[in-house]
């Protein structure tokens, strides 16, 4: 019997070390692999490197023998780890190195024992990747430990099974326990539903969010002060979700793990105040955080938000998980960062696709660490992109998306919306606005209905509508999708499914141009923001356009000029710019044409900064995120100054309307005086106001004013 077990060990063991002249070279793409995958997997795997791995084509170790020595051995330089803790995983062999060595990998798995079969890993590394192990069997890689609160990690190797498309666990490590893996941790600093520029009506002024792996039961709770003063606390309201709130595979099966419990707490405090945080349980605290205020609402007050969308996140570490593409993520959070630091920045917003996560939990965790050091210290507001909403298989309680597409992986919106609450109405009505000092932002979702006789079509013109120009002179609006975009993705590049709408770059600009352009030009937008195409483009000021040729622009209303190096648009009012910044961290989408009609295209990873200085400058900065830095395209909005209700209009109304009164020779004869003599003063002052305000652009001048209107200082 011995005999026979040591013979079973000898072939499995044969398999796995299968020779050159049987097995896939990693460099061999002529030959199928365990990693090679079907197009639209490929096509995901591009974003989110777990869809590389298939667990149907896994074999796990209790079908290899465990009992079998099968010349591998793997071991960590750690027992013992914490969330952000870095472990090293090294691998030797006895067996003679050989090609299909080149295809082992590792993978993380938390809590350790996880049948890979069932669960995906955390992460994983390629050792093929590792100088010298397809010709030594031996290497190490190190791996980021963030607590997905589960007590234990573990780490497998899998190598080749003979037909090369399937992966045999051949060893495993012991576990490595995780300090404090239920701790509170991940904060982000949100809004609250109905916030107004600084508070609800019931006084809250902003709210923390973080997660931990205890529930309500274990009392949750906020504690803040504001400056140096008392500390409050105050009690959470607790959340979360399971597999069966979930639409689809990978969400709710392979990439599935339990989110934790999401917590959020209420904060009272003024514009502009420092507050110190933390948040804690009955089992202990998280670390220490600050975090300001922005301005209050006001039409002179000046704002900064850094705006951009489709981020991801990067691995700092020797995993594959967007090690290719991640390495912008990470620097743009560190732009943020130091940004939030220097008190650059007084918000956040990021249009849609946020991690990538695409049905694999874990994701979401890394992202929310990547996140932290800056969404912790400004305000953080987000929508839908199609990475996070977009699902064939809605159930029917649910408002479906446009597109039916499975770009999200199953999530059909649920994470991003209770990890990252905004003061939208709920997951179905992922709309909203909000007032930062001296700008309007206003948030719509691109991936559902917004035609007029919609939900979210009535409420943007409802909302446009009602903003009062003359308290918050600045708004803008944010979406995934453009509403303008340089691109040859059109119809024919993509699939319509039964029922849906083209899901391809023209057909949604199309959409948008035809149901959202008018309102914008309406209500004298300012600026609109988008992402989904991974590029920087900058536009005219657009006024729509009914042709759609996107290689014409008989949609400008007026082009910028370049004043001192800075692209400077002059009154385009009731002509928004539109700004594509797409560039948080995917890899870039180059399929632009050169359309006359974008002034601007650059293929680099950042964000906007956009600063109002007052009620007639707005000033937007493209942030290079690289390692060298710097502003790569500048511009400058220039508006009218708002006047009170005595202004130019109003005066020329009131004559207008006295002289249609009048009844006698002599009374018409004075006030035809009395309006040729005012048209002369309005006339002269006018000209006075063009010849100051050329000076101003040409040097940047910018004014600012107090409450009352008069010019306040330089």
């Amino acid at each position: 019997m011995a005999r026979a077990t040591r013979i079973v060990a000898f072939v499995i063991f044969l398999c796995v070390v299968h020779g050159a002249s049987g097995a896939l070279d990693a460099r061999d793409v002529s030959k199928s692999s365990f990693f090679d995958v079907d197009a639209r997997a490929l096509e995901r795997a591009a974003h989110n490197a777990l869809w590389r791995i298939d667990g149907r084509r896994i074999v796990a170790r209790s079908r290899v023998l465990s009992s079998t020595d099968l010349g591998f051995t793997l071991t960590t330089n750690a027992t013992t780890t914490r969330s952000g803790g870095r472990v090293r995983a090294t691998v030797s062999t006895t067996a003679t190195a050989n090609a299909t060595f080149a295809e082992h990998w590792i993978g993380a798995y938390s809590p350790a024992g996880a049948d890979p079969t069932k669960t995906a890993p955390v992460k994983y590394a390629v050792l093929g990747r590792v100088d010298g192990y397809a010709t030594t069997g031996s290497a190490s890689v190190v791996f980021e430990t963030l607590t997905h609160r589960a007590a234990t990690y573990d780490f497998v190797l899998f190598a080749n099974a003979p037909n090369a498309t399937t992966m045999m666990e051949v060893a495993r490590s012991a576990p490595v326990h995780v300090e404090d893996a239920l701790a509170p941790v991940w904060p982000r600093v949100t809004l609250p539903t109905g916030w107004g520029g600084s508070t609800t009506e019931r006084g809250a002024s902003a709210r923390v969010t973080w997660q931990s792996g205890r529930n309500a039961s274990h009392g949750a709770r906020l504690t803040y002060r504001v400056g140096n003063g008392a500390y409050a606390h105050v009690p959470a309201t607790t959340t979360t979700y399971d597999a069966r709130d979930l639409c689809g595979a990978p969400a709710n099966s392979f990439g599935y793990r339990h989110p934790g419990y999401v917590h959020t707490a209420a904060i009272v405090a003024r514009p502009g105040d420092s507050i110190e945080y933390f948040a804690r349980d009955a089992h202990g605290e998280s670390d220490r955080f600050t975090m300001r205020m922005p301005p209050a609402e006001s039409k002179d007050a000046k704002t900064t938000l850094a705006l951009f969308a489709d981020m991801g996140r990067g691995s700092n570490d020797d995993a594959e998980t967007w090690r290719a593409y991640g390495q912008p993520s990470l620097n743009v959070s560190a732009a943020l960062e130091r940004d939030a630091r220097d008190d650059a920045i007084d918000a956040v917003f990021l249009f849609g696709d946020l991690s990538y996560a695409t049905g694999y939990a874990s994701v979401w965790d890394e992202w929310a660490a990547q996140i932290t050091p800056w969404a912790s210290r400004v305000p953080f507001i987000s929508n839908l992109g199609n990475h996070e909403a977009d699902s064939s298989n809605w159930p029917e309680s649910r408002v479906a998306d446009e597109y039916g597409v499975d770009d999200s992986g199953g999530e059909c919106a649920v994470p991003a919306t209770r990890l990252y609450p905004t003061p939208r109405a709920g997951p179905d009505a992922d709309w909203f606005a909000v007032t930062f000092g001296s700008i309007r932002v206003v948030s719509m979702n691109t991936e559902v209905n917004f035609s007029p006789a919609s939900a979210q079509g009535e409420w943007l013109k409802r909302e446009l509508s009602s903003i009062d120009r003359a308290k918050t002179p600045w708004v803008v609006l944010g979406g995934h999708r453009p509403g303008l975009v340089d691109s040859t993705d059109g119809p024919e590049d993509r699939e319509t499914k039964p029922g849906m709408k083209n899901p391809s770059d023209l057909s949604v600009m199309r959409e948008i141009q035809t149901h959202v352009w008018p309102l914008l030009v309406e209500y004298d937008v300012n600026a609109v923001f988008w992402g989904h195409n991974h590029a920087y483009q900058r536009s005219c000021a657009w006024r729509g356009s009914t042709s759609f040729n996107v290689s014409a622009d008989e949609g400008c209303a007026a082009f910028s000029r370049l004043v001192d190096g800075v692209a400077t648009y002059s009154h385009p009012g009731g002509a928004p710019v539109s700004v594509l910044v797409g560039t948080g961290g995917a890899p870039h989408t180059k399929n632009a044409i050169g359309a006359s009609f974008m002034e601007k295209e650059l293929y680099e990873y950042g964000y906007v900064r956009l600063t109002a200085f007052n009620r007639t400058h707005l000033y937007g900065e493209y942030q290079d995120a690289s390692a060298d830095g710097g502003v790569l395209d500048a511009f400058f909005i220039v508006r009218d100054r708002i006047e009170s209700d005595d202004d130019l209009s109003s005066l020329a109304g009131k004559l207008a309307h006295l002289t249609d009164d009048l009844r006698t020779w002599r009374d018409t004869t004075y006030v035809m005086a009395t309006f040729v003599c005012a048209t002369l003063a309005i006339g002269a002052w006018l000209a006075h106001r063009h010849w100051a305000l050329k000076a101003s652009q040409r040097k940047y001048n910018i004014l600012e004013y107090d409450d009352d209107g008069d010019v306040d200082g330089v």
